[in-house]
C-alpha cells in the first residue's frame, strides 16, 4: 500500500508563560492510502494538534516534515496550504462547523461552493445516495434546527466527502452520541469512506472507533506512545 501522510520528526511549540511546551515532539508517523487509522490519547497527547498540521491549518512547524501525497505541506505559503487542503483534504470538526442559515443541501454542498462548483444532477444523486446510507431519508430542503445533534453529525460526514477529498480528518467523531449511535455512525462512515476509496484519520477518545479502522495509534506527550 501507498503511504498517503507522512510525519518525520515534528516538532510544533508554543509559548507557555516564559517557556515553551510541545505540542509535537518531534513525532514520525505514516498512513496508509485507502485506510481508516484511529488516534487514541489522553486530553493534551495532540491528537487534535496532529490533525490540524497533517491539514497544514498550523502556520508553521519548528522543525520536521509534514508530507500530504508526496508534497511537503510547511514548504508551501499560506495561499498554496489554502488551496492544496481546498483540493484535497476535508476536516471535520468537534463543533461540526454547519452553517445555521442553509438547509441541509446548501451545508452539505458547501465544499462545492467553495471551489466555484456547479451541483449537478450526478451531485443530487449523491447527495440523495449518502443521505439514506446515513438513514437520514430525503430532508435536503430541512432546515438544520430541526435536525438533532447525531443527525447533524451524519450531515457533516456528507458534507465531507461530497466532494470526493483524498483524506478526511475527523476530530471525536463519536462525542456526542450514545453507544448505539456511534456503532451506527461508525458503520455507515466506513462504508462511505471505502466505497469512495478515501484515507481517513479519525481522533477519538472512545475505544470503539478502533473495532472499525483498519490501523491505530496512540499518542502521549506529543508523540507516539510505543
Amino acid at each position: 500500500m501507498s503511504v498517503a501522510v507522512a510525519l518525520n520528526k515534528v516538532l510544533y511549540s508554543v509559548k507557555d508563560g516564559c517557556n515553551k511546551r510541545n505540542l509535537l515532539n518531534e513525532i514520525s508517523c505514516s498512513f496508509e492510502e485507502n485506510k481508516i487509522t484511529a488516534i487514541s490519547g489522553s486530553s493534551g497527547s495532540g491528537k487534535t494538534t496532529l490533525l490540524y498540521a497533517i491539514a497544514g491549518l498550523l502556520s508553521r512547524i519548528d522543525s520536521g516534515e509534514v508530507s500530504v501525497f508526496g508534497t511537503s505541506v510547511y514548504q508551501l505559503s499560506s495561499k498554496e496550504k489554502d488551496a492544496f487542503r481546498l483540493h484535497h483534504i476535508s476536516m471535520i470538526f468537534q463543533g461540526l462547523n454547519l452553517f445555521s442559515f442553509m438547509n441541509v443541501k446548501q451545508n452539505i454542498c458547501v465544499p462545492l461552493y467553495a471551489k466555484n462548483k456547479k451541483v449537478t444532477k450526478e451531485t443530487d444523486e449523491r447527495i440523495s445516495y449518502y443521505l439514506e446510507v446515513m438513514g437520514l431519508g430525503q430532508i435536503q430542503e430541512r432546515e438544520l434546527k430541526s435536525l438533532s445533534g447525531g443527525e447533524q453529525q451524519r450531515i457533516a460526514i456528507i458534507r465531507a466527502i461530497i466532494d470526493k477529498p483524498k483524506i478526511v480528518l475527523c476530530d471525536e467523531p463519536t462525542a456526542s452520541l450514545d453507544q448505539e449511535n456511534s456503532v451506527l455512525f461508525l458503520e455507515q462512515l466506513r462504508k462511505l469512506i471505502l466505497e469512495n476509496h478515501m484515507t481517513a484519520i479519525l481522533v477519538s477518545h472512545d475505544d470503539i472507533v478502533k473495532s472499525y479502522a483498519d490501523a491505530s495509534m496512540r499518542m502521549a506527550d506529543g508523540s507516539r506512545d510505543e
